[in-house]
């Protein structure tokens, strides 16, 4: 196999490279969120956060059910350079976008409309009068997102992160600072939708003016959509499973809790889904491409690779789950205020499906390899055993038990992993479980953390 680039980096030192670059700019803009977050929980109350978080529910929902796969053809196609393929991938997307937009606000006129007539109730989430125009205004993401160029894409499959990262980073900032001002000023959930939108309007710029290719134009070319189209399908279905998979939770608890609840609980997965969203960001833009390279020029090492890296994604992911569930109930408490101290036994329950990442690398491993059908059976599952298991444990144990649930299908989502890759020969049973011991030291580190943290807030009591 050539494991030289262009640029004439061996294929370890760019996978070192974007890795360095992905987890710098994820760990950065993970850190930048946090302190918004901080800032923000003081100036706003929970219902706020419950509200964004279920406008935010809708969005991502009606954003998965329309995917067809338009980054992952870029990255995978040997036409992924081509002008003619990266503008009709455009168009795709800009419609999408559009699509999308429309179809949320439907949603939010329709949950106007159903609690004005009486079918829902005003005291619990779904029912709170802000809601609809919350979604309404959110839903315009979505075709701000749809303008993003497509050199983003290109420059991701050919590992040059380092401008995205930054640029990222940029737009992120300046949302931030824009969403802190307004709330200072107004101490509205409006700090929160106007933040957001921000920052996408300014990565959208960005993507047109700074990063280098091809300028996007209105081009269609009918192959290019068909072959788009074709690998897309599998992924289309399995992301509409995905999105209903993924905010399913949300969902439940809108129709049967205060947004005040939500809003505690988005603070806890906010926390525990940090550490699972640097691996899935490092799976898509880092490994997804590397993988697929590996398939187009030499398939026989792609197994060798894949377990190269699930040494490192398991050991991050199981660390954390050792330092988390010891260290939940600290974090909480130190740096929120007692408003959102539930958090904290939600971020211990959470913390264990930390110990079941290995699905998400197996996802763009099945990718790489042509086969998109492992993330529909996947979703499926998930989406079955969480509407299963939800239902059943919050009205015998409330928010305790439903919490739960999530773990269950965390786990159920690793032993399909492994079913399907022993079907396909793609297993080395001694492999999946070498990383686990690593939780004890993610325990003790979170003694640790534990102490350094009390400390830390003894002082600034003092």
């Amino acid at each position: 196999m050539n494991t030289q680039s262009n640029s004439g980096l061996s294929l370890v030192q760019r996978i070192l490279k974007a890795g360095t670059w992905t987890l710098a700019g994820y760990g950065t803009g993970q850190s930048l969120r946090l302190i918004s977050n901080l800032i923000m929980t003081r100036l706003l109350v929970p219902e706020m956060f419950g509200i964004m978080a279920l406008s935010q529910v809708f969005l991502y929902i009606m954003t998965l059910i329309s995917d067809i796969g338009v980054n992952h053809s870029i990255i995978r196609s040997t036409r992924g350079d081509d002008p003619a393929f990266l503008n009709t991938a455009w168009i795709v997307q800009i419609i999408r976008g559009m699509i999308v937009t429309a179809g949320v606000l439907v949603i939010a006129l329709s949950i106007y409309f159903l609690t004005k007539l009486g079918f829902i109730n005003q005291s619990l989430a779904f029912g709170n009068p802000q809601l609809p125009i919350i979604i309404a205004v959110m839903s315009f993401s979505s075709t701000i997102g749809g303008f993003v160029s497509t050199n983003v894409v290109l420059a991701r499959r050919k590992l040059h992160l380092g401008r995205i990262t930054v640029l990222e980073l940029i737009s992120q900032i300046t949302g931030i600072i824009i969403m802190v001002t307004w709330a200072y000023n107004d101490r509205s959930i409006w700090a929160l939708v106007v933040g957001t939108l921000a920052t996408s309007i300014i990565f959208v710029i960005l993507s047109h003016t700074v990063v280098p290719g091809v300028k996007n134009r209105l081009q269609w070319e009918s192959t290019a959509f068909w072959e788009i189209f074709h690998f897309g399908k599998w992924l289309m279905l399995s992301s509409f499973v995905t999105a209903f998979y993924m905010q399913g939770d949300r969902l439940f608890f809108g129709a049967y809790e205060t947004a005040e609840v939500i809003g505690v609980y988005s603070i806890a997965c906010f926390l525990s889904a940090a550490v699972q969203g640097i691996l899935l960001k490092i799976n898509n833009i880092v490994f997804y491409p590397i993988l697929s390279e590996i398939n187009r020029e030499n398939g026989d090492n792609i197994l060798h690779y894949y377990y190269k890296i699930r040494k490192n994604t398991d050991a991050i992911s199981i660390f954390f789950a050792g330092l988390l569930f010891c260290s939940a109930g600290t974090i909480i408490e130190v740096i929120y205020d007692d408003r959102y101290l539930d958090a904290s036994w939600m971020l211990t329950i959470l913390s264990l499906t930390l110990l079941f990442t290995g699905p998400m690398t197996s996802s763009v491993l099945m990718l790489a390899i042509g086969q998109p059908k492992f993330d529909v059976i996947l979703r499926f599952m998930q989406l079955t055993v969480l509407f299963v298991t939800l239902p059943i444990l919050y009205f015998q144990f409330g928010m305790y038990g439903a919490i739960w649930s999530v773990v269950i299908v965390a786990f159920c989502s690793a032993l399909v992993d492994i079913t399907y890759r022993n079907k396909g020969n793609l297993l080395i049973l001694k492999y999946e479980l070498r990383m686990y011991p690593v939780a004890i030291l993610g325990y003790l580190a979170g003694l640790v953390l534990n102490e350094i943290l009390l400390v830390i807030h003894e002082v600034y009591k003092s």
